[in-house]
């Protein structure tokens, strides 16, 4: 098959395929007579292999590593290990993210607790002085670094104040 039916039968455009091809995703194509470029039923399986693989979270680089020229020739064990190494590049990404969901939350907790009587930017100090705040909070500002230097304090608590100042 040619370019353009290669190009439709996979739904990349032929600019991609020729990219997946001069990056060696792709084998070089094969020329015919007229010097267009002659694609393969395996040709497609090895696009359609490297949608999916960018589905789940694969980059170009990462496919390019594992994906064998020929489809047929896959190494079992070593498939699964990178399949699994994905799985938990996955769980590291969700832990990261319902601790930042939560730290979202405890900030939304202290700007919503300004009492009535104070200005916004009178809050603003409330919530980054370490000693009236919930540590929760305390925490996120300071990115969960282990460290009690001053001037990395006051740098995540002075970017606290200036943000929540505007509120």
């Amino acid at each position: 098959m040619n370019i353009s039916e290669l190009s439709k039968q996979s739904g990349l455009s032929t600019p991609t395929i020729r990219y997946y091809e001069q990056i060696k995703l792709l084998p070089k194509a094969k020329r015919k007579s007229n010097g267009y470029r002659e694609y393969s039923d395996n040709d497609l399986k090895q696009l359609f292999l490297i949608q999916q693989a960018q589905q789940v979270g694969f980059s170009l680089a990462e496919i390019k590593a594992f994906l064998p020229s020929n489809v047929g020739k896959w190494d079992h064990d070593i498939l699964i290990g990178l399949l699994e190494s994905k799985i938990k590049d996955i769980e590291d990404l969700e832990q990261k993210l319902l601790i930042s969901k939560q730290n979202l939350r405890s900030m939304i907790t202290a700007i919503n607790s300004k009492p009535d009587e104070i200005t916004c930017e009178e809050n603003a100090n409330r919530c980054c002085n370490p000693h009236h705040i919930d540590p929760t909070v305390n925490d996120l500002f300071c990115n969960g670094f282990a460290t009690n230097t001053t001037s990395h304090h006051n740098r995540h608590m002075g970017n606290l104040a200036n943000f929540l100042s505007k509120f």
